[in-house]
């Protein structure tokens, strides 16, 4: 099979990134471990008496280092971000990190085992849980209410991080998935923008008529993992998983290979070996996707801004939900949140860079919509989203999904790069496994991940 990670080979990476960080990925000394950061049983009135003591030092030469993913908007918006609170707090210096989501887990993940974390990270929301299950991976963000105002945050927001009594991360947004077509491609093949699944494997078909190289739709591997799912809810009518159980049965899930198949087959989508050999390691960076020759998308309301960017030959639209039964399928999860380092020497001043980009006026006008509608309550207030796309995504998601994402979906080991469902994908796509076989494998991969 082309283009496939294999096991030794996530293993050579993992090894080779202990010497070496790539991208905007700079290295620095290990710091020492704060003693609240072993600790796991800080009590709430504990954690309120050293939040009234701690304040920002507004003197003292102190160098703090941000890390985030993202597209080229983000990181333009973050950057101004950074150098508006630096002329704030002007004896602080910040230190950007930041790439594409391409492998930024794995170095993510080696920094805070290693205990060289930045001191303040944007982190997908399972990987609190996945790296943190004690609680003692990420500062305590109740010592810091003085500086960071916890208020601004649900129960259910604040209680989704809390383990071990210490919260350890704050969310961002929140995001489901959506269908984003380039409606010029379709005007120009002559085929309405579908919103049934009759009309998309009917589009399919009028794209190959048209030219074999369009495509009405592309998924690569996690867009497949979703939009299987949606397919599966919209015609069950299921939780994908409840109480940590997963809800479908081994046929269930084969005619869910089985609809991808059928997609593959129709012309609706690219084959997986396809689209490995455009040589792109994000949609958005395909060549097929910037010059409409793939012409529609499965994709969370935040990433809405720079694929529309990309798109440099069409008009990008914000689609409705493609019925594929009787249900509204989809996903609703926390999209990112914020989280301090335990290691980190500054937490105050951690907690005072993260106060500014998510309830000061500034910060929050700055960073806008690029990642996301505002979970923050005070930060939400002070945007105006009416001409956002981000927005207009998002109400769509959220008035249409109802399932909440169980932590395991997004998990590297399942659907991540080499990942059980990601190899399913692979196995079903490149026709080395028929459907029933990969079911099983899902089902395997989940139950093991129940386990951990």
């Amino acid at each position: 099979m082309k283009k496939r990670l294999t096991k030794m080979g996530a293993l050579l990476l993992a090894g080779t990134m202990v010497f070496s960080m790539s991208g905007c990925m700079p290295t620095s000394q290990k710091q020492e471990t704060t003693a609240n950061a072993g600790s796991t049983a800080a009590s709430k009135e504990e954690s309120t008496t050293q939040a009234e003591s701690m304040e920002v030092d507004t003197t003292t030469p102190i160098k703090l280092r941000m890390n985030w993913w993202g597209g080229d908007s983000r990181h333009k918006a973050t950057l101004e971000a950074i150098e508006k609170f630096e002329k704030k707090y002007p004896n602080i210096t910040v230190t950007p990190e930041y790439e594409s989501f391409t492998g930024h887990e794995e170095k993510v993940a080696l920094a805070i085992k290693s205990g060289n974390a930045a001191d303040l990270m944007q982190l997908d929301w399972s990987w609190v849980s996945t790296y943190s299950p004690e609680g003692d991976k990420f500062y305590d963000l109740n010592k810091v209410s003085s500086i960071l105002n916890l208020n601004n945050y649900t129960k259910e927001d604040k209680a989704l991080f809390t383990f071990n009594g210490k919260l350890n991360a704050v969310p961002i947004s929140k995001t489901g998935r959506v269908f984003c077509w380039n409606k010029k491609t379709f005007d120009t093949i002559g085929v309405k923008i579908p919103t049934t699944l009759d009309e998309l494997l009917a589009a399919g078909n009028s794209f190959k008529d048209y030219d074999p190289s369009y495509y009405p739709l592309v998924t690569k591997e996690l867009d497949r993992a979703f939009l299987m799912v949606y397919y599966l809810q919209c015609k069950y009518g299921k939780d994908w998983v409840l109480d940590g159980k997963l809800q479908y049965s081994q046929e269930e899930l084969a005619d869910g290979f089985d609809f991808l198949k059928s997609l593959e087959e129709n012309h609706v989508i690219p084959t997986l070996e396809k689209i490995a050999g455009d040589g792109a390691d994000a949609i958005d960076t395909n060549a097929n996707w910037i010059d409409g020759h793939y012409a529609g998308i499965f994709l969370y309301d935040t990433s809405v801004v720079k694929h529309a960017e990309a798109v440099k030959d069409g008009e990008f639209v914000i689609g409705d939900y493609v019925k594929m039964g009787d249900n509204e399928g989809g996903f609703i999860k926390v999209n990112q949140a914020f989280g301090i380092s335990a290691t980190t020497e500054h937490p105050a001043e951690a907690a005072a860079l993260l106060q500014f980009l998510v309830a000061e006026k500034e910060g929050v006008e700055t960073l806008g919509d690029t990642r996301g509608v505002p979970t923050n309550k005070e930060g939400s207030a002070m945007l105006d989203l009416s001409g956002s796309k981000v927005a207009q995504a998002n109400k769509k998601a959220v008035e249409w999904c109802h399932a909440q994402m169980d932590p395991t979906f997004e998990r590297s080991s399942f659907t991540g790069a080499d990942g059980t469902f990601f190899n399913a994908l692979q196995l079903s796509s490149y026709g080395e496994s028929d459907s029933m076989s990969c079911a099983q494998i899902v089902i395997d991969g989940l139950a093991d991940e129940a386990a951990k």
